[in-house]
């Protein structure tokens, strides 16, 4: 554990969010007159925020505007029905907090609805900060959600590690200076970008 800080994504790295996810997604394309989608096609678009899944999973975007207003309404109506914790999250961030790591979540996720996830699951206490995309009016891959963190930590980057599941994840820490995990538990999605760690459990987190 010789990191300082420790930045966690959300969805896909802490909480599994699909099923509640997909379920206000395919009513929103059923009211809007489109055929739904599978769970494991919405997976595949997680983890950008709502604007590049419906890009994912909508034939065009002449719809795009409409489908994120209904898509929003229904999943703030319902964001913890199916939700949980992965399994390790909540011991390993016992452990991090009880040896005085300084942990947060920067997440693209809105920041009401992931501070409401994250109480509703009894985890909000672990976080110094949570961070959502309205919160410096940036979403990652931009670095300045993961800088503009560590700065309110004091923490440097090459002290620091950002765990998440996805390429904006990786990006965000790589642009940031910070090291990077892949959780592969998650919602993957790579592309080009590697991380310097790729995580089975997220118990091996507390080896790094």
């Amino acid at each position: 554990m010789r990191f300082e800080g420790y930045i966690f994504d959300l969805d896909g790295t802490l909480i599994d969010s699909l099923e509640d996810i997909a379920s206000a997604a395919n009513k929103t394309l059923k009211d809007l007159g489109f055929e739904e989608k599978s769970k494991e096609e919405i997976r595949k678009h997680i983890g950008s925020g709502a604007r590049e899944l419906f890009r994912g999973i909508l034939p065009n975007e002449s719809h795009l505007e409409k489908a994120i207003e209904i898509f929003k309404s229904y999943y703030a109506k319902e964001p913890i029905t199916h939700t949980k914790l992965f399994n390790g999250a909540k011991e390993v961030l016992e452990l991090l907090k009880s040896k005085n790591k300084k942990i947060a979540v920067v997440s693209n996720k809105p920041l009401e609805l992931s501070t409401i996830i994250l109480k509703a699951l009894n985890v909000e206490h672990y976080f110094e900060y949570i961070v959502g995309p309205e919160t410096y009016n940036e979403r990652k891959p931009s670095p300045i959600p993961i800088i503009k963190t560590l700065d309110k930590l004091n923490i440097a980057p090459e002290k620091s590690i950002v765990i998440g599941d996805t390429y904006v994840d990786i990006e965000s820490a790589k642009k940031s200076n910070c090291k990077s995990a892949l959780a592969s538990w998650g919602y993957v999605k790579l592309k080009d970008t590697k991380p310097d760690f790729i995580l089975k459990s997220f118990y091996e987190i507390i080896d790094l």
